[in-house]
């Protein structure tokens, strides 16, 4: 799986500076402890099973990158938190898309379920674990997650 978190990260780099107007994506600590913040996660399904993909940040983050997906100004006032909540909603979208690219040779067909925005912390459990990307879009600080079953032995 943590050939799939950096997948992921590239997926999210690419959508920040096409989709976003951000610089690019820097990868700070990559753990296993979900961070308590606000964010839009995807299912995917596929042959070997179901993941969950995730984009999350504090709420300035996700005015921030929902901003961007509409071309606003940082200054501009924040959006509404519903307008907020479907904009991330939409970029774990986009997000997804470019994922399903890259795992294409590795993991064919995933099919991709709805978004959903969350507030608060995903929690790993005995059968569910938790990857963790710490990263920075320019000034946007946000965290990359993949959540997958635990694999023999795991945790």
């Amino acid at each position: 799986m943590a050939a799939w978190l950096a997948d992921l990260e590239g997926s999210v780099e690419e959508i920040a500076t096409s989709a976003l107007g951000l610089p690019g994506l820097a990868v700070g600590a990559r753990h296993e402890t979900p961070p308590m913040l606000h964010g839009a996660y995807l299912g995917l399904v596929g042959p070997a099973g179901a993941i969950q993909i995730g984009l999350a940040a504090q709420p300035a983050g996700c005015q921030a990158l929902a901003k961007g997906l509409m071309g606003m100004a940082p200054e501009e006032p924040d959006l509404p938190e519903s307008e907020m909540a479907d904009a991330l909603c939409e970029i774990i979208n986009i997000v997804a898309g470019a994922f399903k690219t890259r795992l294409r040779d590795r993991a064919h067909p995933l099919q991709m379920g709805l978004p959903v925005f969350i507030t608060g912390a995903i929690k790993a459990t005995e059968h569910v674990a938790v990857q963790v990307a710490e990263v920075a879009m320019g000034p946007v600080a946000a965290a990359v997650l993949l959540v997958h079953p635990r694999q023999a032995g795991e945790g």
